[in-house]
């Protein structure tokens, strides 16, 4: 099946993206160090469940979100984040957000020429949302696949553009090329991957 590219330009330049996946329901890959676990250099499947997703606390909060070159949790030097504005900000995650499963999905709008610049050459056009959540170690089976974790409470803080995401190619900046099947299994044993949140 063809596609036409999703985005669109607008009178400033900026690209605009309506309808666009920032995450998805499924199991994924975490280093013990990033999720508080008991062993932190071993790997665990994490489950992000649908309903945590369409939890409307979760697509609030996601909601004029600022997008970013890779991550970096934002906010206040004081409680030892990094300002918005000495990260960069590239862009805008809309308020036109929704749960269409597997994926949440939202508009963006990309501002920053560098960030333009990494999405038109897809040199970077991957997707990896930065939240806050609770981690409930309770191991389960979900679509067939083992986990030893569940994500609770997911709380948006910024939406980061990065070269491999840990959620597979299909969570990108939308284009006719990136319109794949899901390929997060490929990405399950690579160590890169599990840096991303």
């Amino acid at each position: 099946m063809e596609y036409q590219s999703a985005r669109t330009e607008d009178l400033n330049g900026f690209i605009e993206v309506r309808g666009n996946p920032i995450s998805k329901a499924g199991v994924f890959p975490y280093l013990g160090r990033e999720i508080g676990a008991p062993e932190p250099d071993r790997i665990y499947r994490v489950y992000r469940p649908a309903e945590e997703l369409m939890n409307p606390a979760t697509i609030s909060s996601f909601k004029l979100v600022p997008l970013v070159d890779e991550h970096a949790m934002l906010g206040s030097e004081q409680a030892g984040m990094t300002p918005a504005e000495r990260k960069g900000v590239m862009g805008v995650v809309g308020e036109d957000i929704y749960f269409d499963p597997p994926y949440l999905r939202a508009n963006l709008k990309i501002f920053g020429e560098s960030a333009k610049r990494l999405v038109k050459t897809g040199e970077k056009i991957e997707l990896s949302p930065g939240y806050r959540c609770r981690y409930e170690f309770t191991p389960g089976v979900f679509d067939g696949e083992q986990y030893d974790a569940i994500q609770r409470e997911l709380l948006g803080n910024h939406l980061a553009l990065v070269t491999e995401g840990r959620t597979g190619p299909d969570v990108a900046v939308l284009d006719h090329a990136r319109f794949a099947l899901d390929r997060s299994e490929e990405h399950t044993s690579e160590l890169q991957s599990l840096r991303h949140l």
